[in-house]
């Protein structure tokens, strides 16, 4: 084990650069330069800095962590959306944000003819020793994303990895996707190695149920109710652990709790299943900055993911936060999009969603590997094993480290490990300390004696005492 976290640590976050227009190479981090990063993040905003929303907490929008295609920058206030641009990317005026045009090299161009295959090695394996990991385990287990829906003729799709799922806003089987998000997301967890294409998902083996809980984000679509909200995210997550999801991928966030949407997380967990969602990035506009907690990131059961750069660096585009638990590469990832083939996405700054496709594949390795242990016993095993410079700090801005896959393949839980709580070796709740009985004194006879006598004397007396008296009346005449 020792070898494998030397030998992670050495490669983390270093790219493999072959022969590609869109990808740059990436340098190499080390502990030293995890060290480096500050521990805690500026504080979170007080309650209240963000305006409430003026719908009902059950309706309350979500944010779309990531879009694969831009921003949608005419959507409302509460439906706004912090997305990545694609390199290269050129929208003309009059096109909506999801359907940008770039040129012919650019991998995220709707390509009705032809699908277009990047041969590149995705960097997340050498980043996060892949290799290693998937010699352990390459997952067989089944994995929900409740998000746009997966496009199921996407080329690493059609080995039959997408599973008929369902559609909240159109009824269908949950094997479309408009926006290309859920695909994407989709693809990180288990896209299927084809010819001419470098992407695979990191549980390759895994297969996808999609669960459609909204169209899309730009502004029209919103208006007509088709765009993300909490309490139908909530359905998808109840619809998609009774099904038996083992893993439940959340690539959404809302800064407002929701009842409907904590409880359907509780119920979830109660089923056996565990759901993975984004930690949130932050949005920035002309009135304020907003760097909130997010939902249902921060609900206890659920496994809270933030992103790092190609460098294994925090960076300020994500919210930093109490509710952070994990992190894991967000930036220039590689995976599906739509149908049409391969795509490079966040070229430019972490996104929290596809960190979030990352950690859910290697939760859905884990519970493949271990399907005897519990939800919160797969959770524990992601967070111990995660590197960071402190093994027993947890920070605001990495949690509690960069998820190491092969190391929570290969790891012990024999209670000894520094860090989060165990669930299976709770720490023991220091007992007050035992008082002392206080002594019992020694009866003390020649004192007892000397008490009975002087008791005895002092009644002999008095009783003489009166006797006599009582006779001198008595000869008085």
């Amino acid at each position: 084990m020792k070898r494998h976290r030397r030998g992670l640590v050495a490669v983390m976050f270093s790219a493999i650069l072959l022969s590609s227009p869109c990808v740059a190479s990436y340098p190499r981090v080390t502990h030293a330069a995890l060290a480096d990063t500050p521990a805690e993040a500026t504080a979170n905003a007080p309650a209240g800095a963000e305006e409430t929303p003026a719908k009902a907490l059950m309706d309350a929008p979500l944010r779309v962590e990531d879009t694969p295609l831009g921003t949608a920058t005419d959507a409302p206030a509460e439906a706004t959306v912090n997305a990545p641009t694609v390199a290269s990317q050129r929208t003309p005026t009059g096109l909506k944000a999801d359907a940008p045009t770039g040129p012919a090299e650019d991998p995220c161009v709707d390509n009705l003819n032809d699908h277009t295959l990047v041969s590149q090695t995705p960097s997340f394996i050498a980043q996060l020793g892949m290799n290693d990991a998937w010699q352990l385990s390459e997952g067989n287990v089944l994995v929900a994303v409740v998000d746009s829906g997966v496009d199921a003729s996407n080329p690493h799709f059609l080995e039959g990895a997408v599973l008929a799922g369902t559609d909240f806003i159109d009824h269908s089987d949950g094997r479309i996707d408009n926006s290309g998000h859920g695909t994407a997301v989709a693809g990180q967890i288990a896209a299927r190695k084809i010819e001419s294409s470098g992407v695979v998902g990191m549980a390759p083996h895994s297969q996808i149920l999609p669960v459609r809980v909204y169209e899309n984000i730009d502004s029209e679509t919103v208006q007509a109710g088709r765009g993300p909200n909490s309490r139908v995210t909530a359905e998808g997550i109840r619809w998609a652990a009774d099904r038996g999801a083992v893993i439940i991928t959340v690539p959404l966030s809302s800064s407002t709790p929701s009842p409907e949407l904590e409880s359907a997380v509780r119920y979830a967990t109660d089923k056996g299943s565990l759901v993975v969602a984004s930690a949130g990035n932050t949005e920035t506009t002309e009135q304020s900055e907003t760097n909130t907690i997010r939902y249902p990131a921060a609900y206890p059961e659920v496994l809270s993911v933030t992103a790092v750069d190609e460098h294994g660096l925090p960076s300020d585009q994500v919210v930093a936060g109490t509710h952070v638990e994990v992190a894991a590469p967000g930036s220039k990832v590689l995976t599906t999009y739509k149908s049409y083939g391969d795509c490079i996405l966040a070229p430019d700054a972490p996104r929290t969603s596809y960190a979030t496709g990352y950690v859910a594949g290697l939760a859905a390795l884990v519970a493949s590997t271990y399907p005897a242990e519990t939800v919160p016993e797969w959770k524990y095993r992601i967070l111990a094993t995660a590197l960071r410079p402190n093994a027993a700090k947890k920070s605001e801005r990495l949690g509690w480290g960069i998820i190491a896959p092969y190391d929570a393949l290969n790891f012990t839980n024999d209670g000894t490990a520094a860090g989060p709580d165990n669930p299976k070796y709770p720490r023991a709740h220091k007992a007050a300390p035992r008082l002392m009985p206080r002594p019992t004194p020694h009866s003390d006879r020649r004192g007892a004696h000397r008490l009975l006598i002087l008791i005895m004397t002092g009644a002999g007396s008095s009783l003489v005492a009166a006797l006599f008296l009582a006779s001198w009346f008595k000869r008085r005449p």
